[in-house]
Protein backbone atom coordinates (compact mmCIF):
# COMPACT_ATOMS: atom_id res chain seq x y z
CA UNK A 1 0.00 0.00 0.00
CA UNK A 2 1.19 3.71 -0.57
CA UNK A 3 1.50 5.66 2.49
CA UNK A 4 0.12 8.97 3.28
CA UNK A 5 2.90 10.56 1.67
CA UNK A 6 2.92 8.73 -1.79
CA UNK A 7 6.45 6.71 -0.51
CA UNK A 8 7.26 3.31 -1.54
CA UNK A 9 7.54 0.49 1.00
CA UNK A 10 10.21 1.23 3.32
CA UNK A 11 12.47 -2.06 2.39
CA UNK A 12 12.36 -1.56 -1.46
CA UNK A 13 13.13 1.80 -0.54
CA UNK A 14 16.31 0.82 1.48
CA UNK A 15 17.28 -1.39 -0.71
CA UNK A 16 17.17 0.98 -3.46
CA UNK A 17 19.03 3.44 -1.58
CA UNK A 18 21.71 0.82 -0.61
CA UNK A 19 22.31 -0.10 -4.42
CA UNK A 20 22.30 3.52 -5.03
CA UNK A 21 24.97 4.40 -2.43
CA UNK A 22 27.02 1.42 -4.22
CA UNK A 23 26.82 2.42 -7.17
CA UNK A 24 28.34 6.14 -5.91
CA UNK A 25 30.62 4.30 -4.13
CA UNK A 26 32.38 2.89 -7.13
CA UNK A 27 31.79 5.74 -9.12
CA UNK A 28 33.99 7.61 -6.37
CA UNK A 29 36.88 4.95 -6.27
CA UNK A 30 37.24 5.35 -10.58
CA UNK A 31 37.16 8.84 -9.99
CA UNK A 32 39.40 8.98 -7.22
CA UNK A 33 42.48 8.52 -8.86
CA UNK A 34 41.77 11.98 -10.44
CA UNK A 35 40.52 13.97 -7.85
CA UNK A 36 41.33 14.78 -4.17
CA UNK A 37 38.81 13.39 -1.59
CA UNK A 38 37.10 16.57 -0.78
CA UNK A 39 36.04 17.14 -4.75
CA UNK A 40 34.33 13.73 -4.26
CA UNK A 41 31.88 15.16 -1.34
CA UNK A 42 29.81 16.73 -4.09
CA UNK A 43 29.05 13.17 -5.56
CA UNK A 44 27.62 11.53 -2.30
CA UNK A 45 26.08 14.97 -1.52
CA UNK A 46 24.27 13.96 -4.47
CA UNK A 47 22.81 10.50 -4.03
CA UNK A 48 21.48 11.93 -0.42
CA UNK A 49 19.57 14.42 -2.05
CA UNK A 50 18.37 12.09 -5.12
CA UNK A 51 17.69 9.33 -2.71
CA UNK A 52 15.60 11.67 -0.15
CA UNK A 53 13.29 13.43 -2.59
CA UNK A 54 12.57 10.02 -4.45
CA UNK A 55 12.17 7.43 -1.58
CA UNK A 56 11.60 9.58 1.64
CA UNK A 57 13.05 10.76 4.81
CA UNK A 58 13.85 7.41 6.16
CA UNK A 59 16.10 6.37 2.28
CA UNK A 60 17.68 9.77 2.70
CA UNK A 61 19.00 8.99 6.48
CA UNK A 62 19.75 5.79 5.68
CA UNK A 63 21.99 7.11 2.22
CA UNK A 64 23.72 9.54 4.63
CA UNK A 65 24.73 7.34 6.82
CA UNK A 66 25.94 5.19 4.23
CA UNK A 67 27.70 7.65 2.46
CA UNK A 68 29.02 8.78 5.54
CA UNK A 69 30.26 5.58 6.17
CA UNK A 70 31.88 4.77 2.81
CA UNK A 71 33.42 8.35 3.02
CA UNK A 72 35.28 8.00 5.90
CA UNK A 73 36.21 4.37 5.22
CA UNK A 74 37.69 4.50 1.51
CA UNK A 75 38.52 8.28 1.45
CA UNK A 76 39.21 9.78 5.04
CA UNK A 77 42.87 9.09 5.94
CA UNK A 78 43.43 6.69 6.89
CA UNK A 79 42.17 5.15 4.68
CA UNK A 80 40.54 1.40 4.57
CA UNK A 81 39.61 2.56 8.73
CA UNK A 82 37.28 4.31 10.45
CA UNK A 83 39.63 6.87 12.42
CA UNK A 84 39.52 10.04 11.55
CA UNK A 85 42.35 12.33 11.85
CA UNK A 86 40.99 15.91 10.55
CA UNK A 87 38.32 17.18 12.69
CA UNK A 88 36.93 19.07 9.61
CA UNK A 89 35.25 15.88 7.97
CA UNK A 90 32.46 15.96 11.29
CA UNK A 91 31.12 18.94 9.48
CA UNK A 92 31.01 17.71 6.38
CA UNK A 93 29.10 14.12 8.04
CA UNK A 94 26.87 16.68 9.69
CA UNK A 95 26.14 18.43 6.52
CA UNK A 96 25.26 14.50 4.95
CA UNK A 97 22.39 14.42 8.01
CA UNK A 98 21.48 17.73 7.82
CA UNK A 99 21.23 17.84 3.47
CA UNK A 100 19.16 14.37 4.01
CA UNK A 101 16.80 15.63 6.44
CA UNK A 102 16.31 18.89 4.44
CA UNK A 103 15.24 17.01 1.16
CA UNK A 104 13.85 14.44 2.38
CA UNK A 105 10.93 17.46 4.08
CA UNK A 106 10.88 19.23 0.63
CA UNK A 107 10.58 15.73 -0.91
CA UNK A 108 7.62 14.84 1.04
CA UNK A 109 5.88 18.24 0.71
CA UNK A 110 5.92 17.90 -3.01
CA UNK A 111 4.95 14.08 -3.25
CA UNK A 112 1.92 15.29 -0.89
CA UNK A 113 1.36 17.95 -3.34
CA UNK A 114 1.44 15.29 -5.97
CA UNK A 115 -0.66 13.49 -4.43
CA UNK A 116 -3.38 16.26 -3.61
CA UNK A 117 -3.17 17.48 -6.98
CA UNK A 118 -3.60 13.79 -8.27
CA UNK A 119 -6.54 13.42 -6.12
CA UNK A 120 -8.31 16.30 -7.09
CA UNK A 121 -7.65 15.94 -10.57
CA UNK A 122 -9.69 12.63 -10.18
CA UNK A 123 -12.41 14.02 -8.29
CA UNK A 124 -12.88 16.71 -11.42
CA UNK A 125 -12.39 14.40 -14.21
CA UNK A 126 -15.40 12.18 -11.88
CA UNK A 127 -18.01 15.41 -11.33
CA UNK A 128 -17.04 15.70 -15.19
CA UNK A 129 -18.14 12.42 -16.09
CA UNK A 130 -20.65 12.64 -13.83
CA UNK A 131 -22.38 15.65 -15.09
CA UNK A 132 -21.95 14.33 -18.61
CA UNK A 133 -23.76 11.45 -18.05
CA UNK A 134 -26.27 13.32 -16.17
CA UNK A 135 -26.84 15.92 -18.80
CA UNK A 136 -27.65 13.06 -21.69
CA UNK A 137 -30.33 11.27 -18.89
CA UNK A 138 -33.61 11.55 -20.42
CA UNK A 139 -35.37 9.17 -17.74
CA UNK A 140 -34.73 8.72 -13.55
CA UNK A 141 -33.98 4.65 -14.50
CA UNK A 142 -30.91 6.29 -16.32
CA UNK A 143 -30.46 8.70 -13.07
CA UNK A 144 -30.34 5.56 -10.88
CA UNK A 145 -28.43 3.57 -12.74
CA UNK A 146 -25.78 6.28 -13.44
CA UNK A 147 -25.80 6.56 -8.89
CA UNK A 148 -25.96 2.72 -8.57
CA UNK A 149 -23.12 2.08 -11.13
CA UNK A 150 -20.58 5.31 -11.12
CA UNK A 151 -21.20 6.65 -7.34
CA UNK A 152 -21.21 2.81 -5.77
CA UNK A 153 -18.05 2.57 -7.02
CA UNK A 154 -16.02 6.18 -6.59
CA UNK A 155 -16.43 5.55 -2.73
CA UNK A 156 -16.71 1.98 -2.48
CA UNK A 157 -20.34 1.82 -0.57
CA UNK A 158 -24.39 1.34 -1.83
CA UNK A 159 -25.85 4.49 -3.55
CA UNK A 160 -29.36 4.15 -2.69
CA UNK A 161 -32.11 6.74 -4.61
CA UNK A 162 -34.89 8.10 -2.76
CA UNK A 163 -37.88 9.91 -4.73
CA UNK A 164 -41.03 11.42 -3.35
CA UNK A 165 -44.47 10.09 -3.63
CA UNK A 166 -47.50 12.01 -4.36
CA UNK A 167 -47.62 12.73 -0.84
CA UNK A 168 -44.16 13.91 -0.40
CA UNK A 169 -43.42 10.68 1.50
CA UNK A 170 -39.52 9.11 0.33
CA UNK A 171 -39.18 5.54 -1.88
CA UNK A 172 -36.77 3.75 -2.49
CA UNK A 173 -36.43 3.96 -6.54
CA UNK A 174 -35.79 0.18 -8.31
CA UNK A 175 -34.47 -1.03 -4.61
CA UNK A 176 -36.13 -2.92 -2.06
CA UNK A 177 -36.63 -2.20 1.45
CA UNK A 178 -34.31 0.71 2.90
CA UNK A 179 -33.80 0.31 6.60
CA UNK A 180 -33.25 3.88 7.85
CA UNK A 181 -35.94 5.62 5.71
CA UNK A 182 -36.66 8.15 8.33
CA UNK A 183 -32.96 9.10 8.48
CA UNK A 184 -33.68 10.39 4.78
CA UNK A 185 -37.60 11.42 5.29
CA UNK A 186 -35.47 13.74 7.79
CA UNK A 187 -33.08 15.19 5.33
CA UNK A 188 -36.04 15.86 3.30
CA UNK A 189 -38.20 17.43 5.31
CA UNK A 190 -35.48 19.78 6.34
CA UNK A 191 -33.10 19.62 3.36
CA UNK A 192 -30.17 18.87 5.79
CA UNK A 193 -27.55 16.08 5.27
CA UNK A 194 -28.10 13.61 7.96
CA UNK A 195 -27.02 10.35 9.63
CA UNK A 196 -23.34 9.12 9.55
CA UNK A 197 -20.94 11.97 9.96
CA UNK A 198 -23.75 14.48 9.73
CA UNK A 199 -24.58 16.62 12.75
CA UNK A 200 -28.39 15.33 12.57
CA UNK A 201 -29.20 11.57 13.63
CA UNK A 202 -25.19 10.78 13.40
CA UNK A 203 -25.91 7.34 14.88
CA UNK A 204 -27.56 6.28 11.92
CA UNK A 205 -25.57 3.95 9.48
CA UNK A 206 -26.62 5.78 6.36
CA UNK A 207 -25.14 9.29 5.29
CA UNK A 208 -28.74 10.65 3.53
CA UNK A 209 -27.88 13.95 1.20
CA UNK A 210 -30.87 16.48 -0.10
CA UNK A 211 -31.18 16.89 -3.79
CA UNK A 212 -31.93 19.96 -3.78
CA UNK A 213 -32.60 21.98 -6.80
CA UNK A 214 -33.67 25.43 -7.81
CA UNK A 215 -36.97 24.78 -7.19
CA UNK A 216 -37.54 22.33 -4.56
CA UNK A 217 -36.04 19.31 -2.74
CA UNK A 218 -36.12 16.42 -5.59
CA UNK A 219 -35.40 13.69 -3.61
CA UNK A 220 -32.47 12.04 -1.36
CA UNK A 221 -29.09 10.16 -1.98
CA UNK A 222 -28.26 7.57 0.53
CA UNK A 223 -24.34 6.38 0.77
CA UNK A 224 -23.97 3.66 2.86
CA UNK A 225 -20.46 2.84 3.10
CA UNK A 226 -18.98 -0.81 2.48
CA UNK A 227 -16.40 -0.36 4.91
CA UNK A 228 -15.80 1.48 8.29
CA UNK A 229 -14.01 4.62 7.02
CA UNK A 230 -15.24 7.90 7.22
CA UNK A 231 -15.42 10.28 4.25
CA UNK A 232 -13.00 13.41 4.42
CA UNK A 233 -14.08 16.67 3.64
CA UNK A 234 -12.97 16.32 0.11
CA UNK A 235 -15.34 13.43 -0.60
CA UNK A 236 -17.74 15.37 0.58
CA UNK A 237 -17.51 18.09 -1.24
CA UNK A 238 -17.27 15.82 -4.12
CA UNK A 239 -20.83 14.52 -3.06
CA UNK A 240 -22.28 17.71 -2.57
CA UNK A 241 -21.27 18.37 -6.38
CA UNK A 242 -22.55 15.18 -7.34
CA UNK A 243 -25.67 15.79 -5.45
CA UNK A 244 -26.34 19.24 -6.82
CA UNK A 245 -25.85 17.66 -10.71
CA UNK A 246 -28.47 15.13 -9.26
CA UNK A 247 -30.85 17.33 -8.52
CA UNK A 248 -30.76 19.53 -11.71
CA UNK A 249 -30.85 16.09 -13.71
CA UNK A 250 -34.17 15.22 -11.68
CA UNK A 251 -35.42 18.92 -12.10
CA UNK A 252 -34.77 18.61 -15.86
CA UNK A 253 -36.51 15.48 -16.43
CA UNK A 254 -39.46 16.77 -14.24
CA UNK A 255 -40.33 19.76 -16.19
CA UNK A 256 -39.56 18.19 -19.37
CA UNK A 257 -42.82 15.78 -18.81
CA UNK A 258 -44.67 18.72 -17.70
CA UNK A 259 -44.04 20.29 -21.27
CA UNK A 260 -44.89 17.00 -22.73
CA UNK A 261 -47.78 16.63 -21.06
CA UNK A 262 -48.52 20.13 -21.81
CA UNK A 263 -48.43 19.31 -25.34
CA UNK A 264 -50.01 16.01 -25.72
CA UNK A 265 -52.95 18.27 -24.07
CA UNK A 266 -52.37 21.38 -26.41
CA UNK A 267 -52.69 18.63 -29.47
CA UNK A 268 -55.60 17.18 -28.18
CA UNK A 269 -57.33 20.17 -27.95
CA UNK A 270 -56.46 20.93 -31.36
CA UNK A 271 -58.19 18.12 -32.89
CA UNK A 272 -60.84 18.10 -30.76
CA UNK A 273 -61.95 21.84 -31.72
CA UNK A 274 -60.76 20.93 -35.44
CA UNK A 275 -63.04 18.25 -35.29
CA UNK A 276 -65.78 20.01 -33.68
CA UNK A 277 -65.17 22.45 -35.79
CA UNK A 278 -65.46 20.40 -39.03
CA UNK A 279 -68.31 17.93 -37.80
CA UNK A 280 -70.33 21.01 -37.34
CA UNK A 281 -70.48 21.52 -40.65
CA UNK A 282 -70.07 18.81 -42.60
CA UNK A 283 -72.33 16.53 -40.44
CA UNK A 284 -75.12 19.52 -40.63
CA UNK A 285 -74.93 20.12 -44.03
CA UNK A 286 -76.03 17.05 -45.42
CA UNK A 287 -78.35 16.48 -43.08
CA UNK A 288 -80.20 19.43 -43.46
CA UNK A 289 -80.38 18.60 -47.47
CA UNK A 290 -81.36 15.36 -46.27
CA UNK A 291 -84.45 17.02 -43.96
CA UNK A 292 -85.55 19.56 -46.20
CA UNK A 293 -85.74 16.90 -49.68
CA UNK A 294 -87.60 14.23 -46.95
CA UNK A 295 -90.07 17.02 -46.33
CA UNK A 296 -90.42 18.15 -49.82
CA UNK A 297 -91.11 14.83 -50.84
CA UNK A 298 -93.61 14.26 -47.64
CA UNK A 299 -95.64 17.87 -47.96
CA UNK A 300 -95.85 18.25 -52.04
CA UNK A 301 -98.42 17.00 -53.71
CA UNK A 302 -98.46 16.25 -57.87
CA UNK A 303 -94.39 15.50 -57.72
CA UNK A 304 -94.15 13.50 -60.86
CA UNK A 305 -92.23 10.98 -61.04
CA UNK A 306 -88.84 12.39 -62.55
CA UNK A 307 -88.96 15.00 -59.69
CA UNK A 308 -89.19 12.35 -56.96
CA UNK A 309 -86.06 10.46 -58.88
CA UNK A 310 -84.41 13.52 -58.67
CA UNK A 311 -85.05 14.15 -55.33
CA UNK A 312 -84.81 10.51 -54.17
CA UNK A 313 -81.02 10.69 -56.03
CA UNK A 314 -80.35 14.08 -54.20
CA UNK A 315 -80.99 12.06 -50.95
CA UNK A 316 -79.16 9.54 -52.05
CA UNK A 317 -75.89 10.98 -52.83
CA UNK A 318 -76.16 13.06 -49.40
CA UNK A 319 -76.36 9.82 -47.22
CA UNK A 320 -73.09 8.61 -48.98
CA UNK A 321 -71.21 11.85 -48.49
CA UNK A 322 -72.44 11.35 -44.93
CA UNK A 323 -71.41 7.36 -44.76
CA UNK A 324 -68.01 8.50 -46.51
CA UNK A 325 -67.00 11.27 -43.98
CA UNK A 326 -68.29 8.76 -41.30
CA UNK A 327 -66.26 5.89 -42.34
CA UNK A 328 -63.17 8.38 -42.94
CA UNK A 329 -63.57 9.28 -39.10
CA UNK A 330 -63.76 5.52 -37.76
CA UNK A 331 -61.00 4.19 -39.60
CA UNK A 332 -58.47 6.93 -39.26
CA UNK A 333 -59.46 6.69 -35.45
CA UNK A 334 -59.08 2.83 -35.18
CA UNK A 335 -55.82 2.46 -37.68
CA UNK A 336 -53.83 5.70 -34.62
CA UNK A 337 -54.90 3.61 -32.04
CA UNK A 338 -54.77 0.27 -32.90
CA UNK A 339 -52.73 0.29 -36.25
CA UNK A 340 -53.21 -1.23 -39.75
CA UNK A 341 -53.59 -4.73 -39.70
CA UNK A 342 -53.12 -5.65 -43.21
CA UNK A 343 -54.51 -8.18 -45.20
CA UNK A 344 -51.93 -8.59 -48.31
CA UNK A 345 -52.26 -10.66 -51.40
CA UNK A 346 -50.71 -10.13 -54.43
CA UNK A 347 -53.04 -7.95 -57.03
CA UNK A 348 -53.20 -5.78 -60.03
CA UNK A 349 -53.10 -2.16 -59.55
CA UNK A 350 -55.08 -1.70 -62.67
CA UNK A 351 -58.04 -4.08 -61.52
CA UNK A 352 -58.33 -2.18 -58.21
CA UNK A 353 -58.26 1.17 -60.15
CA UNK A 354 -61.17 -0.06 -62.03
CA UNK A 355 -63.27 -1.03 -59.14
CA UNK A 356 -62.73 2.87 -57.13
CA UNK A 357 -63.78 3.94 -60.97
CA UNK A 358 -66.99 1.61 -60.60
CA UNK A 359 -68.16 3.18 -57.59
CA UNK A 360 -67.29 6.48 -58.21
CA UNK A 361 -69.02 6.24 -61.46
CA UNK A 362 -72.45 8.56 -61.15
CA UNK A 363 -70.03 10.80 -60.22
CA UNK A 364 -67.90 10.74 -62.70
CA UNK A 365 -70.42 11.58 -65.31
CA UNK A 366 -69.37 15.23 -66.01
CA UNK A 367 -65.41 14.62 -65.94
CA UNK A 368 -62.58 13.47 -68.49
CA UNK A 369 -61.42 10.21 -67.16
CA UNK A 370 -58.03 8.89 -68.44
CA UNK A 371 -56.54 5.54 -67.29
CA UNK A 372 -53.00 5.03 -68.30
CA UNK A 373 -51.68 1.55 -67.30
CA UNK A 374 -48.61 -0.23 -68.95
CA UNK A 375 -49.61 -4.07 -70.52
CA UNK A 376 -46.16 -5.19 -68.69
CA UNK A 377 -47.50 -3.80 -65.17
CA UNK A 378 -46.57 -5.97 -62.61
CA UNK A 379 -48.60 -6.85 -59.66
CA UNK A 380 -48.23 -5.50 -56.31
CA UNK A 381 -48.63 -6.77 -52.40
CA UNK A 382 -51.53 -4.60 -50.94
CA UNK A 383 -54.29 -5.17 -48.81
CA UNK A 384 -56.89 -4.78 -51.88
CA UNK A 385 -59.83 -3.06 -49.52
CA UNK A 386 -57.31 -0.67 -48.06
CA UNK A 387 -55.67 0.05 -50.75
CA UNK A 388 -58.90 1.12 -52.87
CA UNK A 389 -59.95 3.63 -50.34
CA UNK A 390 -56.65 4.97 -50.67
CA UNK A 391 -57.45 5.42 -54.43
CA UNK A 392 -61.26 6.19 -53.65
CA UNK A 393 -60.18 9.23 -51.77
CA UNK A 394 -57.74 10.65 -54.13
CA UNK A 395 -60.22 10.57 -56.74
CA UNK A 396 -62.73 11.93 -54.85
CA UNK A 397 -60.33 14.90 -53.50
CA UNK A 398 -59.83 15.53 -57.31
CA UNK A 399 -63.34 15.56 -57.68
CA UNK A 400 -64.01 18.11 -55.10
CA UNK A 401 -61.46 20.68 -55.82
CA UNK A 402 -61.46 20.32 -59.84
CA UNK A 403 -63.85 22.18 -62.12
CA UNK A 404 -66.39 20.14 -64.35
CA UNK A 405 -64.94 19.35 -67.32
CA UNK A 406 -61.67 18.73 -66.11
CA UNK A 407 -59.29 16.10 -66.90
CA UNK A 408 -58.92 13.43 -64.12
CA UNK A 409 -56.05 10.92 -64.78
CA UNK A 410 -55.23 7.25 -62.69
CA UNK A 411 -52.41 5.14 -64.41
CA UNK A 412 -49.18 3.70 -62.55
CA UNK A 413 -45.37 2.95 -63.71
CA UNK A 414 -43.24 0.07 -62.60
CA UNK A 415 -39.10 0.02 -62.25
CA UNK A 416 -36.68 -2.84 -60.90
CA UNK A 417 -37.01 -1.37 -56.89
CA UNK A 418 -40.83 -0.19 -56.78
CA UNK A 419 -44.80 0.20 -58.43
CA UNK A 420 -45.97 4.15 -58.54
CA UNK A 421 -49.40 4.93 -59.17
CA UNK A 422 -50.37 8.41 -59.68
CA UNK A 423 -53.81 10.38 -59.40
CA UNK A 424 -53.36 13.84 -61.40
CA UNK A 425 -56.24 16.94 -62.42
CA UNK A 426 -55.81 20.01 -64.09
CA UNK A 427 -57.67 21.30 -61.59
CA UNK A 428 -56.69 25.08 -59.66
CA UNK A 429 -53.50 22.61 -57.99
CA UNK A 430 -51.86 22.60 -54.40
CA UNK A 431 -52.13 25.21 -51.90
CA UNK A 432 -49.27 27.72 -51.50
CA UNK A 433 -47.00 26.23 -48.78
CA UNK A 434 -45.74 22.57 -47.99
CA UNK A 435 -47.61 20.23 -49.33
CA UNK A 436 -46.87 17.63 -46.62
CA UNK A 437 -49.11 19.49 -44.25
CA UNK A 438 -52.52 18.41 -46.54
CA UNK A 439 -51.64 14.88 -44.59
CA UNK A 440 -51.95 15.33 -41.41
CA UNK A 441 -55.83 15.48 -39.66
CA UNK A 442 -57.58 17.72 -40.16
CA UNK A 443 -56.09 20.11 -43.00
CA UNK A 444 -57.43 21.18 -46.10
CA UNK A 445 -56.21 23.32 -48.88
CA UNK A 446 -58.47 25.55 -49.04
CA UNK A 447 -59.70 26.29 -44.96
CA UNK A 448 -63.11 28.25 -45.65
CA UNK A 449 -64.80 26.74 -48.71
CA UNK A 450 -68.43 25.28 -49.67
CA UNK A 451 -66.77 22.19 -50.69
CA UNK A 452 -67.36 19.16 -48.34
CA UNK A 453 -64.82 17.48 -45.77
CA UNK A 454 -63.10 17.43 -42.56
CA UNK A 455 -59.13 17.08 -43.91
CA UNK A 456 -59.39 13.33 -43.06
CA UNK A 457 -58.70 11.52 -46.71
CA UNK A 458 -55.55 12.28 -47.24
CA UNK A 459 -54.29 11.27 -43.48
CA UNK A 460 -56.12 7.87 -43.79
CA UNK A 461 -54.01 7.41 -47.38
CA UNK A 462 -50.66 8.24 -45.43
CA UNK A 463 -51.23 6.01 -42.76
CA UNK A 464 -52.60 3.10 -44.68
CA UNK A 465 -49.36 3.29 -47.17
CA UNK A 466 -47.04 3.68 -44.49
CA UNK A 467 -48.18 0.55 -43.72
CA UNK A 468 -47.29 -1.04 -46.84
CA UNK A 469 -44.27 0.23 -46.61
CA UNK A 470 -44.53 2.86 -48.95
CA UNK A 471 -44.61 6.26 -49.58
CA UNK A 472 -47.26 9.22 -50.49
CA UNK A 473 -46.99 12.59 -52.04
CA UNK A 474 -48.01 15.57 -53.58
CA UNK A 475 -46.88 17.53 -56.26
CA UNK A 476 -48.03 20.58 -58.53
CA UNK A 477 -49.03 19.11 -61.85
CA UNK A 478 -48.16 20.61 -65.02
CA UNK A 479 -48.99 23.10 -66.71
CA UNK A 480 -51.88 23.35 -63.75
CA UNK A 481 -53.30 21.18 -61.49
CA UNK A 482 -52.16 18.26 -58.75
CA UNK A 483 -50.53 15.16 -58.83
CA UNK A 484 -50.73 12.79 -55.87
CA UNK A 485 -48.61 9.97 -56.31
CA UNK A 486 -47.62 6.38 -54.43
CA UNK A 487 -44.82 4.64 -54.52
CA UNK A 488 -45.13 0.94 -52.61
CA UNK A 489 -42.08 -1.60 -52.51
CA UNK A 490 -42.07 -3.72 -55.83
CA UNK A 491 -41.07 -7.02 -54.64
CA UNK A 492 -41.31 -10.65 -55.88
CA UNK A 493 -44.51 -11.20 -57.30
CA UNK A 494 -45.38 -15.23 -57.52
CA UNK A 495 -45.58 -17.16 -61.78
CA UNK A 496 -48.67 -18.43 -61.91
CA UNK A 497 -48.91 -21.13 -64.83
CA UNK A 498 -51.61 -21.73 -66.81
CA UNK A 499 -52.84 -25.19 -68.63
CA UNK A 500 -54.15 -25.69 -71.33
CA UNK A 501 -58.07 -25.28 -70.78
Amino acid sequence: MIDTLGEIPHVRALTLTTIACALTTLLAICLFRVFDAPNLVALFILTVVMASLRWGRLAGLWSAFLSVVGFDFLFIPPRLSFAITDTQYFFTFALFVLMALIASDVGGRLRLDAKIARAGERRETAVARVANDLSGASKIQQIAAICTETFAPLFDAEVILLLPDADERLQPYATGEFGDLHVAQWAYDHVLRAGAGAQSLSDASVLCLPLKAPIRCRGVLAIRPRSQSVLGNDERRFLDACCSSIALALERIHFVDIFQQTLVRMEGERLRNSLLSAISHDLRTPLTVIHGLAETLETTKGLSANDRTEIAGAIRNEAEELQQLVTNLLDLARIQGDGVKLDKQWHSVEEIAGITLNRLAPALTNYQIRTRFPNDLPLVEVDAYLFERVLFNLLDNALKYAAKDADISIGAEADDHSICCFVEDNGPGLPPGDAERLFEPFTRGKMESAISGVGLGLALCRNIIAAHGGTIRAAPNQPSGARFEICLPRGSAPKFEMDDA
